[in-house]
């Protein structure tokens, strides 16, 4: 198993996609936080582990881990659209590996194909045990996900 290695991705990066993504009522709740884009097509995206979010106080239930790969994958194709399009998910598919368990998650989403119909990205989850211990993370997911890009009108 590779060892997680934080991409280069600027917080400035897509300020408006940032914005959008973080303004969503979704967002709201789960408590995600955009850490930035890279416009060749990376995204990084952190969720607080909260006891709401768990099935037993501990262990972030499946489908959100999974919802948090959706927004990594896709915002990842985002980000390389120009400013005025967004894109919406058609389809993902979450394999989980390991019990997503830690102070945090953070997904890696990568482009790896965007056409002006859809895009293909793919999305790995890992779970930080302590957010004061940065070398202590696990991988929990990986997904691969689909989206179409449309402008905003």
């Amino acid at each position: 198993m590779s060892a997680f290695q934080l991409p280069n991705i600027s917080p400035d990066c897509r300020k408006d996609l940032i914005a959008s993504i973080h303004a969503m009522p979704a967002s709201k709740w789960l408590g995600l936080r955009v850490l930035g884009f890279d416009l060749e097509g990376i995204s990084v995206i952190e969720l607080p582990v909260k006891p709401e979010l768990t099935f037993d106080g501990r262990v972030v239930q499946g489908g959100i881990v999974g919802t948090l790969a959706d927004y990594a994958g896709v915002s990842a194709a985002a980000c390389t659209l120009e400013p005025g399009w967004i894109a919406s998910t058609t389809g993902f598919e979450v394999h989980n590996l390991a019990p997503a368990a830690g102070a945090r998650l953070i997904a890696v989403g990568r482009n790896m194909q965007r056409g002006s119909t859809h895009a293909v990205s793919t999305a790995e989850v890992w779970a930080q045990a302590d957010v004061n211990n940065d070398t202590s993370y696990r991988l929990v997911c990986i997904a691969t996900t689909t989206c179409k890009p449309f402008q905003i009108k």
